[in-house]
């Protein structure tokens, strides 16, 4: 028996190819699983040649990059050849999956979609409630919940209340958890962030930009489920309860990041999709900014 969970707006996903700004067959190296590479050695005509002379087969096969890091066959027009010429079942996995991730437990498969997508971010912050998850069973009946699964069902019970404001919603979380909320500290953050591993000139622009997160949190819709996704998708790297309580601190760090980006005038949808290419897809950047909380806000016997 498998439990398949997904969140609310999983299924309305659609990629929205020529018309992203962000595509991600631009600046990003592709790996090419070797089942696909297989299949790329005997595809016919012109198209399958140049598609042979433009994949890299060391150390591990990969799509060659132009020189202005865009994936070879990505037409002038943001579409991409390989569909346009064979289909979509040629698409190698990575191709044919992100921004999708798959988060697995005993019995139980978490789907979620990356952020760095802007459709995908888009979709998340334009929901009218909080964040509710969907579940499917593949047989009837019903098994344990594991531990953690249930701690963060509980904080989503408790970030649904908005008859609260959102800073004791936070409040609350931490408190099941028998801790307190870390300090934010702006200027700390901003530079602590700026000393990490950056890609993106504008996600460095956006955090010059923090001088202040002195204004409490919002507790609308959006940043409710901005909260909730972000812990949706990281418990699952927790071992126990006490990595559990650095991953919730971690979220909240972020959102209040994000906010007091928000409040120097940025967009938060393209904040929320710079985050997760410049943080939520570096497991260097997240360690290090884990590593920091843990140092700074818990004592040694605690860990």
């Amino acid at each position: 028996m498998m439990l398949y969970v997904e969140p609310d707006f999983y299924g309305e996903f659609q990629c929205i190819a020529d018309k992203c700004a962000h595509s991600c067959c631009l600046g990003w190296e592709i790996d090419i699983d070797r089942e696909t590479a297989e299949l790329y050695e005997g595809l016919p005509g012109a198209l399958g040649e140049e598609l042979r002379q433009k994949m890299c087969r060391e150390p591990e096969p990969h799509f060659c990059l132009t020189e202005e890091e865009r994936c070879p066959f990505l037409n002038k027009k943001g579409l991409c050849r390989l569909i346009l010429g064979f289909g979509e079942d040629v698409l190698c996995d990575i191709c044919r999956e992100h921004p999708r991730f798959y988060n697995d437990f005993p019995e139980r498969q978490e789907a979620g979609l990356g952020l760095c997508c802007e459709e995908a971010a888009r979709l998340l912050l334009s929901g009218d409630g909080p964040l509710e998850l969907v579940c499917d069973r593949d047989e009837t009946g019903e098994e344990e919940e594991p531990a953690l699964i249930a701690l963060r069902g509980r904080m989503f019970e408790i970030l649904r209340d908005f008859s609260l404001p959102m800073e004791e919603r936070i409040c609350r979380c931490c408190r099941g958890m028998d801790m307190e909320p870390i300090p934010f500290d702006a200027a700390f953050w901003r530079d602590f962030f700026l000393g990490l591993e950056r890609m993106d000139e504008d996600w460095t622009a956006a955090l010059l930009t923090v001088r202040t997160g002195e204004l409490p949190l919002p507790g609308d819709a959006k940043h409710t489920r901005l909260l909730q996704y972000m812990l949706y998708r990281h418990f699952a790297s927790a071992e126990d309860a006490a990595q559990a309580g650095l991953i919730l601190q971690f979220c909240v760090l972020s959102l209040r990041l994000l906010w007091a980006m928000e409040q120097s005038g940025g967009e938060l949808r393209e904040l929320v999709r710079l985050w997760s290419a410049e943080i939520e897809y570096s497991d260097e950047n997240i360690g290090k900014i884990v590593e920091r909380i843990k140092s700074l806000h818990f004592p040694k016997e605690q860990i």
